[in-house]
């Protein structure tokens, strides 16, 4: 983790160095608070959208959540998901521990739910993925490695996910399958393990075979949830000047999902690195590239900011109802 961190760090500095000043220039000749403003609500909403998917879920489980405490679970786990190497998946044990201590929902069942949430959630991506190749194959000057990268990472992600899904809907669970591949059952604290992964595998069998209604709703609103994005991300380009077409944003929430697979926290330096790369491509112009990942970047810092503040007031009620038991 230190020696991605550091990579990261280096390659931050370096598209600080040749595109900072220019991205900076951007912001603060265009700068246009409306707008600004528009990207803050709209971005926040996202943390209710992405919440609501996981409620249709957890319904479907027979377990009833507020959607504001799953709102706030979800910034929670995101802001421990932003520091860690795993960007899209740190966070999901955070997410399932608080809602078995703020909604009694037995661990086996929430992290079902968790997993399953992040299923369709990765199914989206891929999805939106194609939608990214598509668009990528009709711009002229790409070159072609560049394409056949993105169809290989969209096309290989897909299989991954079938294969995942097919095994469950036949009972052959991948993660038990894995545990035992990898011998994890020699490691003595570990031995319990299989049981609850096999426990855990049966509740996502029976989501995939009686529960296709809410496997479709969760889906179509993570569609929902990508129409929201780009609209965000309108605002966001519109907020320092920077008029843009919906295949272009598109593309840019496609390379901000693959950059999100790198294990280095917070995409930090390659996020910035491949912004600045694609807009040097598409409108001649890295520092706009750089001007929309530093923004991004603040946001993103300042819901972690307040993720970890949610942390530490759960990790404070849970110091006092154990002491109140005593």
């Amino acid at each position: 983790m230190a020696i991605s961190l550091l990579i990261g760090i280096i390659i931050f500095a370096v598209v600080l160095k040749y595109f900072g000043l220019e991205s900076v220039k951007i912001i603060y000749h265009n700068i246009n608070p409306f707008y600004l403003f528009l990207y803050a609500l709209v971005t926040t909403s996202i943390f209710f959208i992405n919440a609501l998917r996981l409620k249709i879920i957890l319904k479907a489980h027979r377990e009833k959540v507020s959607l504001f405490r799953l709102f706030r679970q979800n910034i929670a786990g995101f802001s421990m998901a932003y520091i860690t190497p795993a960007v899209n998946l740190g966070g999901e044990p955070v997410k399932a521990y608080m809602l078995k201590k703020e909604c009694n929902i037995n661990l086996r069942v929430g992290s079902s739910a968790i997993i399953l949430d992040k299923f369709v959630e990765i199914i989206g991506t891929i999805f939106v993925g194609f939608i990214g190749l598509i668009i990528l194959m009709t711009i002229p000057g790409v070159p072609m490695g560049v394409k056949y990268g993105l169809a290989g990472i969209t096309f290989g992600g897909a299989a991954i996910l079938y294969y995942f899904y097919h095994r469950t809907i036949k009972k052959k669970g991948s993660f038990s399958s894995l545990y035992n591949l990898l011998k994890f059952y020699k490691i003595t604290k570990w031995k319990s393990l299989l049981k609850i992964l096999e426990d855990v595998e049966l509740k996502m069998h029976r989501f995939f075979i009686f529960h296709k209604k809410e496997f479709l709703i969760s889906f179509l609103i993570y569609i929902v949830y990508f129409i929201v994005n780009i609209i965000e991300f309108k605002f966001l380009f519109l907020s320092f000047g920077v008029s843009l077409t919906i295949s272009e944003i598109i593309l840019t929430i496609v390379v901000l999902g693959l950059v999100n697979f790198i294990p280095i926290p917070a995409a930090l330096g390659f996020f910035e690195a491949s912004q600045s790369g694609l807009f040097k491509l598409l409108k001649d112009s890295a520092g706009t590239g750089l001007a929309f990942s530093l923004i991004v970047r603040l946001r993103n810092v300042i819901f972690t900011a307040i993720g970890f503040g949610i942390i530490s007031q759960f990790s404070g009620e849970q110091i006092i109802n154990k002491q109140e038991k005593r």
